[in-house]
């Protein structure tokens, strides 16, 4: 189509009825734009060029409506945006008198208000206002909600009631909370999502330098000097971190995960600041703030849990010295030692455990894994070789948001599925009763809710399924756009804390297309948050500092008996022995909570310990037993054992290698740009594309039961604009994440092998490669191993496949 030249409307009432531009006159007018109203007047509807590019877009504004729509040439269509060939592109579109409307072109009469368009604006010839068409060309998103009008947005279950302990100024943007013995609340602050001043996306397409006093991240310190239940005093710990995540207590101060760093902080004067800071753990790589190290969870044995991110990193040790190679392995510390070790991962934000000692990580498209299978007995038993450490707690996707459905920045039309599941926390407090026994919260903030999950113990793996209650619906859903859930974990007084950052946008910009990037509000929210109390409907009972910790290790609270466990193992109080003998006979979570500080404290062997909680099968296994610290190898449970049986005990005689890639092109992106340019003229065919899907892509990817899983299963991206989708292929080392990479070992045979690093243990790592073959190789065999900066994905798709085979693959992926 020829391109149109620009024509500015200085003011329409003089020039008569609008018309649709001649050469423009096949397509259909969004029903918002309609040229005349039900009377036959003038509906407000106007043709301007706002971005510059030759073809007239559409600003409306009446009594009733408005919008702002831009003109999609064919070449820039883009289906999965919702941009088809026509005025598809809606920039802002709402009622009149809305918080984003614009003023009216016309009165309820039809009557001609005088608005004008000229000089790169729009011109409101009765208030003498100016609106640059860059404003409106900016996509404004829907409105924030005061924070009671958020709290009144609350859709909550049956019998429980919402309470707004925290909100701004005292908070604002908080991603992470916890509690000292002192009863104060710490919150984890991460004002500089997504840009920290400086940062930009991988290809350099976005980015911000400092651009708010708001842009660091902080740790504030709450207290509720009035017992109200409110949190009424803030105090600033910390200021200037970058992209923190998390924290825990220890004696005087905290544990604080802030990029490349792991570091103790403390204030010793007592006025509510850091005066003292030591890095312990350094070197966790930076990128993504969604994929950073983060934590942290006491365990059972006295030593702090964290989550590798999806990044990992080289770790220096900074007390002991030694340096460690995380991989794609969790992580645990010992507070007292600096001692680090690794764990099965790997987890994305959040890894936490139940009352028995299990423990759970998830990433942002899947509900949960349990990881049955602990690494401290594959240290101990290095010959045992195994291709996974866990299991799917439950492969559901589907959520049921009650926020009014918005168009996702990167995948317009994905509603309705879980997109970043994060923080999956066992619920451990018996307050909620039938409606919290094992129960698993899972915040999935891109869909404004907190998900409920039931933890099932009688399979060989803990599975999970949703909650009976919540069949078509949810624990918590938010009608609120801005409602981002973090976090909502039990509190010391038994409700549920859910943590709310309060954004507009979620998404990181690395994933959003650019010309929709420049748009948008990136720090919308940046100076607001929330945290809510869920609890019965009742009177707050309100939490308690922990002074005796004997007493408070009897507490039916998880919350407090890990501070009181906390709290003895900092002191090494050896008297505490006597009165925690007493809770052997307790219900099964305490008992096994105050068996482990016994034996922390001197008061039990391990050999002791394991002895005592072994019969509280099936909830307690292999990973409770395990981290006792027993010299017996029987610590796997009767369910579980069939499971570690089917594990292969010896590496392959023979292992196949993958081939090295030779034929790099260099210009990737001429590729990327003729097919993206090809493809988007061709209609799809479902069809046709099942069959170019099982040609050339079911050897690495899944759709449905269909193929075979070793990149991500094409339903999750099939929502993604089609350009980003042609560039993955096309190009698939321009935006690598760091557990799509490629890993090269070289044996010390002098073969190689290249594949995806699928998991590893003390004593093995597993490899997989295109077809789902998984190589096992043993950690003796190897002379190197490095990560490579290029995907498993091979380059060069082009000669295999045709633009119509990429419409007919897309639209493969995309059907229902």
């Amino acid at each position: 189509m020829p391109r149109i030249h620009l024509l500015f409307l200085l003011c329409l009432s003089h020039l008569g009825a609008v018309e649709v531009p001649e050469k423009l006159r096949d397509y259909s007018l969004p029903s918002t734009a309609s040229l005349k109203d039900a009377q036959g007047g003038d509906n407000g509807a106007r043709f301007v060029d706002l971005n510059g590019d030759g073809f007239e877009d559409i600003v409306v504004s009446n009594a009733r409506e408005y919008g702002v729509f831009l003109f999609v040439p064919k070449e820039r269509a883009k289906k999965n945006l919702q941009w088809d060939e026509g005025w598809s592109q809606v920039m802002r579109e709402g009622k009149a008198g809305d918080a984003n409307s614009l003023p009216l072109f016309v009165d309820a009469n039809g009557k001609d208000q005088g608005v004008a368009f000229r000089d790169g604006a729009m011109w409101i010839e009765s208030t003498k206002q100016r609106i640059p068409f860059s404003d409106l060309l900016k996509v404004p998103g829907p409105a924030p909600k005061s924070p009671q009008d958020s709290l009144k947005a609350l859709k909550l279950k049956p019998g429980f009631e919402a309470m707004l302990v925290a909100h701004e100024p005292l908070v604002q943007d908080p991603v992470f909370i916890d509690w000292d013995a002192k009863g104060r609340m710490w919150v984890v602050e991460m004002g500089d999502y997504p840009f920290a001043p400086g940062e930009k996306t991988k290809d350099g397409s976005m980015g911000q330098d400092k651009v708010s006093d708001l842009q660091s991240g902080r740790v504030k310190i709450l207290e509720d000097t009035d017992g109200d239940g409110v949190y009424d005093k803030a105090s600033l710990f910390l200021d200037g971190l970058k992209h923190p995540t998390g924290l825990a207590p220890w004696k005087n101060g905290v544990f604080i995960a802030n990029i490349p760093d792991i570091f103790y902080a403390e204030d010793t004067d007592g006025d509510g600041k850091c005066d003292k800071r030591e890095t312990w753990f350094t070197g966790f790589t930076a990128g993504n703030p969604q994929h950073l190290v983060n934590g942290f969870c006491w365990g059972l044995d006295g030593w702090f849990y964290g989550a590798n991110g999806d990044s990992g990193g080289d770790i220096t040790c900074v007390k002991t010295g030694k340096k460690i190679a995380l991989g794609t392995n969790d992580f645990r510390f010992d507070p007292r030692t600096g001692e680090f070790a690794l764990e099965g991962g790997r987890s994305q934000y959040g890894k936490w455990r139940d009352d028995y000692g299990n423990w759970f990580g998830n990433n942002n498209s899947t509900i949960g894994w349990h990881y049955w299978l602990p690494f401290r007995h594959l240290e101990h038993h290095p010959e045992i070789v195994v291709k996974s450490i866990r299991g799917n707690l439950n492969d559901e996707k589907r959520v049921f948001p009650a926020s009014p459905p918005v168009r996702r920045f990167n995948q317009a039309s994905a509603v309705n599925t879980l997109t970043s599941g994060c923080s999956p926390m066992p619920f451990r407090d018996p307050t909620f009763g039938a409606d919290g026994e094992n129960v698993m919260f899972i915040c999935e903030p891109a869909n404004n809710l907190v998900h409920r999950e039931v933890l099932s113990y009688e399979g060989a793996s803990i599975t999970s399924q949703r909650h009976p209650g919540d069949a078509e619906s949810e624990f918590i859903a938010s009608e609120d756009n801005w409602f981002r859930p973090s976090m909502a974990r039990t509190g010391p007084d038994g409700a549920l804390y859910v943590v709310d950052m309060y954004r507009l946008v979620l998404e990181h910009p690395e994933w959003i297309p650019a010309e929709i990037a420049k748009g948008l509000d990136l720090r919308g929210g940046e100076d607001r948050g929330r945290i809510y109390r869920i609890g019965r409907t009742g009177p707050p009972q309100g939490g308690t500092p922990v002074r005796d910790p004997i007493a408070a290790m009897a507490s039916t609270n998880g919350w407090v008996r890990d501070t009181a466990q906390r709290l003895l193992i900092e002191r090494g109080d050896a008297a505490a022995v006597a009165g925690l003998k007493k809770l052997l006979t307790a219900a099964p979570a305490v008992r096994i909570q105050a068996a482990f500080t016994l034996m922390q404290l001197g008061g039990l062997t391990p050999d002791e310990l394991h002895a005592a909680i072994m019969p509280l099968a099936p909830q307690v296994r292999a990973a409770t037993l395990t981290a006792t610290g027993t010299s017996s190898d029987d610590v796997f449970i009767e369910l579980e054992k069939p499971m570690l049986k089917q594990s292969p005990q010896k590496a392959p005689a023979v292992a196949a290698v993958m081939p090295v890639i030779t034929n790099h092109n260099p210009d990737r992106q001429k590729v990327v740009a003729k097919f993206t340019t090809d493809a988007v003229k061709l209609s799809g065919d479902a069809k046709r594309g099942a069959a170019v899907f099982q040609k050339a892509c079911m050897v690495c990817h899944k759709v449905g039961e269909l193929g075979i899983e070793v990149g991500p299963d094409l339903k999750t991206v099939a929502t993604k604009p089609r350009e980003q989708l042609i560039e993955a292929i096309f190009d698939p080392n321009r935006a690598v994440e760091q557990r799509n990479a490629a890993t090269q070992v070289t044996k010390k045979d002098k073969t190689l092998v290249v594949g995806q690093l699928a998991s590893e243990t003390p004593g093995n790592l597993t490899i997989r490669l295109p077809g789902g073959a998984e190589i096992v190789v043993l950690r003796a065999d190897i002379q190197a191993m490095k990560t490579l900066t290029t995907s498993i994905m091979p380059e060069g798709l082009e000669s295999v496949l045709t633009a119509q085979d990429v419409a007919d693959v897309l639209a493969f992926i995309g059907s229902k």
